[in-house]
């Protein structure tokens, strides 16, 4: 599914409680998300103290697994610190990641 960075944009609002997403920005209640996209899950973003179940996965935030954990986090990761049930719309979580993998 082909997402809409635009459309991304106006859905991360929904993050923006937690999260950031500016280039070099400071980390929120969560990471800061710039960049995120290619990274290896649960490293980086500035010493940001990751669970350890999302420490215990492993891999790269490639769509897919972008798209499992958007999804339903506490699924993906059972024991996550995120409290954010998920995004239940497909094309939403496209833009999403469509948003992310333009942030730099």
């Amino acid at each position: 599914m082909v997402g809409d960075a635009a459309a991304g944009q106006k859905a991360f609002a929904k993050c923006a409680a937690c999260h950031t997403i500016n280039g070099g920005g400071a980390n929120g209640i969560g990471p800061n998300l710039a960049g995120i996209a290619g990274e290896g899950v649960a490293t980086g973003r500035g010493g940001f103290a990751f669970s350890d179940a999302l420490k215990g996965k492993g891999g790269k935030w490639d769509d897919a697994t972008l798209d499992a954990w958007l999804t339903n986090p506490k699924g993906f990761a059972p024991g996550t610190n995120m409290t954010f049930a998920g995004i239940t719309d497909a094309q939403e979580r496209a833009n999403v990641i469509a948003y992310l993998k333009s942030a730099k």
